[in-house]
């Protein structure tokens, strides 16, 4: 793959792969600009719409929260795949002095992780346009801006995930190249699980602002999509976190079994000189001491509190879900419906 210079790209190009704003600022952007539009619309076209609507005499009503909540998730979606492509960057940066790269290799790689963002934006174009306009959506309503809306959350929603997916594989891939595994400094391998974290954290944030739809969408059954709620998100994280780290821990263990396996043999070697009369006890027993060392180095490029973390993280956003449908369990028991 030829490096592609970005501070020389149109900027219709780079404007894919990082923005100028900063990202809180786009996003907030993203969701206003989303709200007024459709909110704008369905005023517009209400008398030929059917189902609630909301005016602004009314004051809030669950159709309006619920148009609140998604506006929100748009814009925290817009701004995610720029924030996965800035952490990614970094990351490999942190990495250069430990990747087994020359300056070429190095420049290629860069640019690979720099194109994540553009790269998603291409499969989740695809997806959008075939969800946006295939049959299984209501031709009728395309003025009323149901397809558009379709349209958009594949877009946005496709185009995150892709980007936490491809930059996840990349590390994967980096992981093949690390120079070496010191299995008593894995200190060096941070980054990699540090991207896996980040990762499960913007999709739990995301999990956790739908959660807002179980309280403001009283029709979902939760009894019956509880899978769906709980199960594919926890199933998403799991996999977010294991992919970039999964090579990197075959590589921990293929290099702790040679290392033990080295010290097996010198322990041999030396317990057979000393029987000799030709070693002492000292180099025997810090070689014993050693193999122990290496016996208890995880094979995981991530201890507890790493454990720890990935679990709160997963647990914001599968609580929430919890939290809400309690929520509205005791609105619905409160108000008798």
């Amino acid at each position: 793959m030829t490096p592609i210079d970005l501070t020389t790209s149109p900027w219709r190009i780079r404007i894919f792969n990082r923005v100028p704003l900063n990202l809180l600022a786009l996003g907030t952007s993203a969701a206003l600009a989303y709200f007024v539009f459709f909110e704008m619309l369905e005023i517009t076209l209400y008398p030929t719409m059917s189902g609630d609507h909301w005016t602004w005499g009314e004051g809030l009503s669950l159709g309006l929260v619920t148009d609140i909540v998604i506006s929100i998730s748009f814009g925290y979606l817009i701004a995610v795949p720029y924030y996965i492509n800035q952490e990614a960057e970094r990351d490999f940066l942190i990495l250069r002095p430990e990747l087994n790269f020359d300056d070429n290799e190095y420049d290629n790689w860069l640019a690979r992780v720099r194109n994540t963002a553009r790269v998603s934006l291409y499969v989740a174009a695809a997806l959008a346009t075939t969800a946006g306009y295939s049959n299984f959506v209501d031709q009728g309503r395309w003025m009323g801006g149901e397809q558009m809306k379709t349209f958009l959350s594949v877009f946005v929603l496709s185009r995150t995930l892709a980007s936490i997916f491809i930059s996840s594989f990349l590390f994967a891939a980096i992981a093949h190249r690390f120079a070496d595994i010191e299995l008593l400094n894995l200190e060096r391998v941070t980054p990699f699980s540090r991207h896996a974290l980040r990762g499960v954290l913007v999709l739990m944030l995301f999990i956790a602002i739908l959660s807002l739809l179980a309280i403001s969408m009283p029709f979902l059954n939760f009894d019956n999509e509880a899978f769906v709620i709980l199960g594919v998100p926890g199933f998403t994280a799991a996999a977010i976190f294991l992919i970039p780290l999964y090579p990197l821990h075959r590589r921990i263990r293929a290099e702790k079994q040679r290392e033990l396996e080295r010290i097996r043999v010198d322990i041999h070697h030396k317990n057979k000189e000393r029987i000799a009369g030709n070693e002492d006890w000292a180099t025997l027993a810090d070689l014993i001491v050693y193999k122990h060392e290496v016996e208890r180095v995880s094979t995981w490029a991530f201890n507890t509190p790493m454990v720890l973390r990935f679990a709160l993280y997963v647990s914001l956003g599968i609580g929430s879900w919890l939290g809400a449908a309690f929520v509205e369990r005791w609105l619905g028991t409160l108000l008798g419906s």
